[in-house]
């Protein structure tokens, strides 16, 4: 299976907007991350996405930027801000059935899975930036044994977008 794990875009400080939905830039940075996943030929048997309002709005961007329904989106309970990565691989193993699969959601969650999966030693730290889109190759959701494909950051989604 293929996980593509997504920080979602940058977001309004809380003293703007307590919620913290996506800011421009941040609305900006997903739109290219979709192009880029278009050209790229990107698709996913199932949308996972936090409840948390800017991963909805960047999971929206996506999913509406490759044509995907709107209801192809699931709100999943393993991203919920809080949930222990236990909870969220628990809650994962009903996807190892897929093929390609993408969840949209945050730090330190989408860090700590992607360590887990590509590490058996002490925590890996990978940068994930808003709009970055990770991309780990897995057999089993059990063992930490999955493959690094790629890291794109925002600004080499842009590159992508713009070819």
């Amino acid at each position: 299976m293929n996980l593509y794990l997504m920080q979602h875009g940058a977001c309004l400080p809380q003293e703007v907007n307590a919620n913290q939905p996506l800011s421009p830039v941040g609305q900006s940075q997903v739109a290219s991350a979709a192009q880029a996943m278009r050209v790229m030929g990107l698709w996913f048997d199932a949308l996972l996405t936090s409840p948390r309002a800017a991963a909805v709005q960047t999971t929206g961007i996506v999913t509406e930027g490759l044509g995907y329904a709107a209801s192809s989106v699931t709100n999943f309970a393993g991203l919920d801000p809080g949930v222990s990565l236990k909870v969220c691989l628990e809650q994962l193993r009903v996807c190892e059935r897929y093929q390609s699969v993408f969840l949209c959601g945050e730090l330190p969650l989408l860090g700590d899975l992607a360590s887990h999966l590509l590490t058996s030693g002490p925590r890996l730290s990978l940068a994930l930036e808003g709009g970055a889109l990770l991309a780990i190759g897995v057999t089993s959701l059990s063992s930490r044994s999955g493959s690094l494909r790629w890291l794109l950051q925002g600004p080499q989604l842009q590159m992508i977008a713009a070819s």
